[in-house]
């Protein structure tokens, strides 16, 4: 059976010369050198386009993001780690939202 054609822009993937065990793995640990391959990458919009990661039910590393069935994998905590804030703007203290007496 003969390979397909590379695109271009597969070429200068910085993942190109990884395993795909590691580009397709569904474990972070595993995926690790993928990720960081994608973190310099000058073709991950390229890559996320052609992939298409939600609509394929991708598995695997894709343009800086570990998919797992078409879904991005959050990354886990370390023990004694942080939790990330929510996105958006902080929340406004009921004691000073300016809706009081007066």
């Amino acid at each position: 059976m003969q390979q397909p054609d590379t695109s271009p822009w597969q070429a200068t993937a910085a993942c190109a010369g990884l395993s795909p065990t590691v580009v397709f793995s569904r474990r972070g640990n595993e995926a690790a050198p993928a990720l960081r391959a994608c973190a310099v990458c000058p073709v991950s919009r390229e890559c996320e386009a052609t992939v298409a990661p939600a609509e394929s039910w991708f598995d695997g590393v894709c343009a800086g993001r570990l998919w797992r069935n078409g879904r991005p994998v959050r990354p886990r905590r370390r023990r004694g780690e942080p939790a990330e804030a929510p996105a958006g703007p902080a929340p406004i203290p009921l004691a000073t939202a300016g809706g009081g007496r007066g």
